[in-house]
């Protein structure tokens, strides 16, 4: 493999870290008050305490990168991923901003693939810097794994 192939996508570091802060935070007072109505407590806990170094290790591990006819998504902390998802597979791309991502500045990309059997997508990444143009490599490269890059939709 020559290393021209290889398409390493930014991560907006910073705004990711600040996004899984607040995700930790939204989801320990949720569990919290679920479970034993001490959520805030919580919350404040790990806010004190781990949150911010969590987070920012989480934004740390992100590495999404287009290596030939597959894309590859490293991530975690305590618990690694790696995960190849070839592009003759990929489906659809979607770009998703929901409040709290708006707040932080950042978009997600969905990647959606065919025969996983389930509804939630093969891969997201999160806070790729212009994410447009992500999208639009990403589908350009899947167009052209699937034509085998003869350039044709056959």
């Amino acid at each position: 493999m020559n290393e021209s192939a290889t398409n390493e996508f930014s991560v907006q570091r910073k705004a990711v870290a600040r996004y899984f802060y607040w995700m930790q935070i939204v989801l320990i007072i949720a569990v919290g008050i679920w479970f034993c109505g001490a959520g805030l407590a919580l919350a404040i806990l790990h806010a004190a305490t781990l949150g911010r170094w969590l987070s920012r290790k989480q934004s740390a591990a992100l590495h999404y990168r287009l290596d030939g006819t597959a894309l590859r998504v490293d991530q975690g902390v305590f618990f690694l991923k790696r995960k190849t998802i070839p592009l003759d597979r990929v489906t659809d791309v979607v770009l998703a901003q929901g409040p709290l991502l708006k707040l932080c500045g950042i978009w997600e990309l969905r990647v959606q693939t065919a025969g996983t059997g389930q509804s939630v997508p093969e891969a997201t990444l999160y806070g790729v810097s212009d994410p447009e143009a992500v999208r639009d490599t990403l589908v350009m490269a899947r167009d052209e794994a699937v034509s085998g890059g003869r350039g044709d939709f056959q």
